[in-house]
């Protein structure tokens, strides 16, 4: 019963707290020093902290110095915690959050931080596609939102955010029950929680989604740990080096894996300029060879054109000659008058053309009687308008 009258009292006490979603004028509540690393992890090999899972709807492990969690269900998001405990109620996390596809407006991936045991407890960052980001708070088992809202999703546009295939810094830096998180050096939150002492750390991937993490490092300012963890694949050799080096070294490990992830970014830029200036070039290119080939049809049009101008050029010359012939009134009224008369004869030659075609097919469809060549003519042939007959032909 005084578990949960605590539990009730805090939340009521985390509502009441302000809590500031916008990073203008955003000042730290969070000042210490963490000049002690706790954890260093670049999952360089498969190590004992971190589950590795491989079936139909999870794909889980450590490749290529990276930590590979990929969600094949397009259902409900998974979530991996640490096998380290930490105890600490100090501490600095970094980490790289690079969320490379996402199947489903769901698709996020995140980290979870101060979780308590039982999943009774503890915060869950997480990203997506959208260039969005939200906190949550899982309070007795349930959701309840830090940013944004129930309608939202919890989910923030952010300037700060790099777009899906881009790695993300996200830091968080709590002490005295206060919170500053950091995303890619920019504070974006800060809050205030009494209900966690500790809690450990893990990370979450959203249904029908894939994402990496390239490093972890805890740094802490508190003396004395009884489980403190240097590096999870090779403890004794760090062990061995003083806490200055271990934080020079983690923290040049850190700046170089963030120069890395700005030139892998500015790499990405570089290659969309390159594909632009591409299309833009092969476009260039089809425009250059319409336009030869539209030049062409002008120069061939245009050619034509000067072929017709020259015939009417010619044309226009001997007009000018009938001008010439017209133009004044006493040979202008003679050239009219022949000209009338050539039309009338033409007209007239055209009739008797036409009348001469016409004889000619008449004789054609009926021809005279041939003539028989050995007859001869008769002389005894008496015409009838003398009253004679013909006598028939005596025999010799």
């Amino acid at each position: 019963m005084k578990k949960r009258i605590f539990l009730v009292i805090a939340c009521i006490a985390a509502s009441l707290i302000g809590f500031s979603q916008n990073n203008q004028g955003l000042k730290p509540t969070v000042s210490e020093r963490f000049d002690k690393l706790f954890l260093s992890e670049n999952f360089d090999s498969s190590g004992a902290y971190w589950t590795t899972v491989s079936n139909s709807e999870n794909l889980i492990l450590v490749q290529d110095g990276e930590y590979i969690m990929q969600r094949k269900a397009p259902s409900s998001p998974f979530a991996v915690i640490g096998s380290f405990k930490n105890s600490l109620t100090s501490f600095r996390l970094v980490t790289s959050l690079k969320l490379q596809k996402a199947n489903t407006d769901d698709g996020s991936l995140g980290i979870i931080f101060m979780a308590q045991s039982g999943g009774q407890g503890g915060f869950i960052f997480e990203i997506n596609k959208f260039q969005q980001y939200r906190l949550r708070q899982i309070s007795s088992g349930v959701y309840r939102y830090l940013t944004g809202d129930a309608k939202t999703g919890g989910w923030i546009k952010s300037t700060v955010l790099k777009p899906i295939g881009l790695p993300n810094l996200f830091e968080v830096r709590t002490a005295e029950k206060n919170y500053d998180l950091y995303l890619n050096n920019v504070l974006i939150i800060s809050f205030s929680e009494i209900a966690y002492k500790s809690g450990d750390v893990g990370y979450i991937v959203g249904p029908g989604s894939k994402g990496s993490i390239d490093f972890l490092y805890l740094f802490t300012n508190q003396k004395g740990n009884e489980n403190e963890i240097t590096n999870s694949s090779n403890n004794d050799n760090v062990d061995a080096q003083p806490d200055n080096d271990i934080m020079a070294l983690a923290e040049s490990i850190i700046g170089l894996k963030t120069q890395i992830n700005k030139l892998t970014e500015e790499n990405e830029d570089l290659k969309q300029i390159i594909s632009s200036m591409k299309t833009a070039e092969k476009e260039n290119a089809n425009s250059k060879a319409e336009s030869d080939k539209n030049i062409k049809k002008l120069e061939a049009q245009i050619k034509k054109n000067q072929a017709s101008y020259d015939s009417l050029l010619k044309v226009n010359e001997d007009l000018n000659k009938y001008k010439e012939l017209v133009k004044g009134n006493d040979n202008g009224d003679i050239v009219i008058n022949l000209s009338k008369s050539l039309k009338a004869e033409k007209l007239k030659n055209e009739a008797l053309l036409k009348q001469n075609q016409e004889l000619k097919d008449s004789l054609q469809s009926n021809p005279s009687p041939k003539k028989n060549p050995t007859t001869k003519p008769d002389s005894t042939k008496n015409k009838e308008d003398n009253g004679g007959f013909v006598l028939p032909k005596e025999n010799p």
